[in-house]
């Protein structure tokens, strides 16, 4: 179910999975189990798996409710960004560096937090209990340790937090990912522990070069809509260096996700079907790359 989630919402969700027993030795992490284990515990005064936290927050067992607890967390605002400055990543000797700014635009200073850095790696074959043989967002390593690097953030502040990674033999490299995130460290009374903003990036982009040519390439993505205004429906064309398999979505005013599409040969129709007149958002994801525009639908 996570992973069906984190496909349909590219470049939005920084996603980890701790394997919490040490009887399945190909998933198991200690760091990650110990970072399990700072939350409360969510089951009748224990632990249970499979368990969901969105953004720090307990969403339970239930695999139906997941998605629209993503979906709401994706809505709320955040005033902090986190900004990669100067990660690096050395294919000769499996290591480098990750350098994130932390900047926090509200007015509410952030105490108690701390930067976590999270090494995680995609397509592991191991049939679990559940029956589930693949498995991603794998927790291989929290870089120092579970803890986090410490921080605070008065209004307006920025912070650069860096820390050196490396990656075991093991590991494939093309299957690595860097995910970052600012946690409150404090348990709040609803049992929580916010996350501020996340981000999640593959280690071989950080090859010093790629990082920048790739930043160029997002930036070449181009849509157009035609209709637009349309009455029945419409035909989305995306197009440029960044536009293979794009995603759309459209949202309406309060934020609801009202339709959801994927290109074929950089185009897709949408029907109206079922969709108020209105102004709508259309949101273009393909890869890091991301576009957005309005589509008005009339009568």
């Amino acid at each position: 179910m996570l992973d069906q989630i984190v496909t349909a919402n590219p470049g939005r969700i920084a996603p980890v999975e701790w394997h919490i027993s040490a009887s399945y030795p190909l998933l198991y992490n200690a760091e990650g189990r110990a970072k399990w284990r700072l939350y409360p515990p969510p089951y009748n005064g224990g632990y249970a798996t499979p368990w969901l936290w969105v953004d720090g927050k307990n969403r339970g067992y239930v695999y139906s409710s997941w998605e629209s607890y993503v979906y709401d967390q994706l809505l709320v605002p955040s005033d902090v960004s986190l900004t990669h400055v100067g990660t690096t990543y050395s294919p000769a000797s499996r290591s480098g560096q990750v350098q994130v700014e932390c900047y926090n635009a509200g007015t509410v200073p952030i105490i108690s937090a701390a930067l976590q850095v999270v090494i995680t790696e995609d397509s592991l074959y191991y049939t679990g209990p559940n029956g589930d043989p693949l498995h991603n967002h794998v927790c291989r390593d929290y870089v120092p340790s579970q803890s986090g690097t410490t921080l605070t953030l008065g209004p307006g502040a920025t912070q650069t937090v860096t820390v050196s990674y490396s990656l075991d033999t093991s590991w494939v490299e093309s299957n690595v990912k860097l995910v970052v995130y600012l946690q409150n460290m404090t348990v709040q009374p609803d049992s929580s522990m916010p996350c501020y903003q996340g981000l999640a990036a593959n280690v071989l982009d950080f090859i010093p070069g790629v990082e920048e040519s790739k930043l160029l390439a997002a930036r070449d993505l181009r849509v157009s809509v035609s209709p637009n205004p349309c009455r029945t429906g419409c035909e989305f064309t995306v197009s440029g260096a960044a536009a293979r398999g794009a995603q759309i979505a459209l949202y309406a005013p309060d934020g609801r996700r009202v339709s959801s599409l994927q290109t074929t040969a950089s185009r897709a129709s949408w029907s109206r079907a079922g969709v108020a007149r209105g102004i709508y958002l259309y949101r273009v994801n393909a890869g890091t790359a991301t576009a957005e525009g309005k589509l008005v639908v009339t009568d």
